[in-house]
């Protein structure tokens, strides 16, 4: 969903940064011509093994493309991998730990582009916006900076830890108590500072990343389009 957005932000993206909310009439407001519901003949492309372009809507990434981008200080993306692991319950080297890592890698690197080009769109696309995701979801794209509470989140846990190598550097007990002083048990859930802030936006976007991932589907019990020849728990009436 990230990446669909992100794309059709950048596609209708005009060169004007809209201000304020007070002038936007969503009613009287032109509409720009346009199709706007999505194609998914690229998802059947991709799904029948087809060539995806490079750059282009469908491109697959694989393993050997990931390359960490936002964090250049690989103790601070261990850190992360470290915090993904304890809010999951998993070890630091599970296969899962180190696929959301990268998924949130990408969505940070991204995220101050999606920001300014959501900022920087037309007015009647921005009304667009407005109208098919509504005045919450389009201002949070315009003023939300995930950069910025992830690294003032992770230079808090740092200096708690008063480490050289900062939270990745100390034990795994430690590590879960330190981040139980900031997760939604804490001792005062009211508290708010970079560490709060942080825990609660990666553990939306670990829930994310995981209940995505193959392993969270599988958990879900997810089977993918398929069709019972008669619901589940009511054979006795269907035969």
């Amino acid at each position: 969903m990230m990446q669909t957005r992100r794309r059709w932000l950048m596609q209708v993206a005009g060169g004007t940064v809209l201000a304020g909310w007070s002038g936007v009439d969503l009613t009287a407001a032109e509409l720009p011509a346009g199709v706007y519901e999505p194609s998914r003949d690229h998802l059947g492309h991709a799904l029948a093994g087809h060539l995806i372009e490079q750059g282009g809507e469908t491109e697959l990434f694989g393993e050997h493309l990931f390359q960490q981008s936002f964090f250049h200080d690989p103790n601070k993306h261990e850190a992360l991998g470290d915090i993904i692991s304890i809010i999951l319950g998993e070890p630091p080297e599970a296969a899962i730990v180190n696929e959301i890592a990268r998924w949130i890698d990408l969505i940070l690197i991204e995220s101050a582009e999606v920001r300014a080009a959501a900022r920087s769109l037309s007015t009647s696309h921005r009304t667009l916006a407005l109208r098919y995701y509504g005045m919450e979801e389009v201002r949070n794209l315009e003023e939300f900076d995930a950069q910025k509470i992830v690294t003032e989140g992770i230079n808090w846990l740092d200096t708690q830890s008063k480490k050289p190598h900062g939270f990745h550097s100390l034990s795994r007990s430690t590590q879960v108590a330190l981040v139980k002083t900031i997760s939604d048990d804490r001792h005062d859930p009211k508290s708010d500072n970079s560490g709060t802030r942080f825990f609660s936006y990666l553990k939306a976007r670990v829930a994310d990343g995981f209940y995505t991932s193959r392993a969270g589907l599988d958990e879900l019990g997810y089977r993918g389009n398929a069709f019972y020849a008669s619901p589940p728990g009511c054979e006795h009436l269907y035969g």
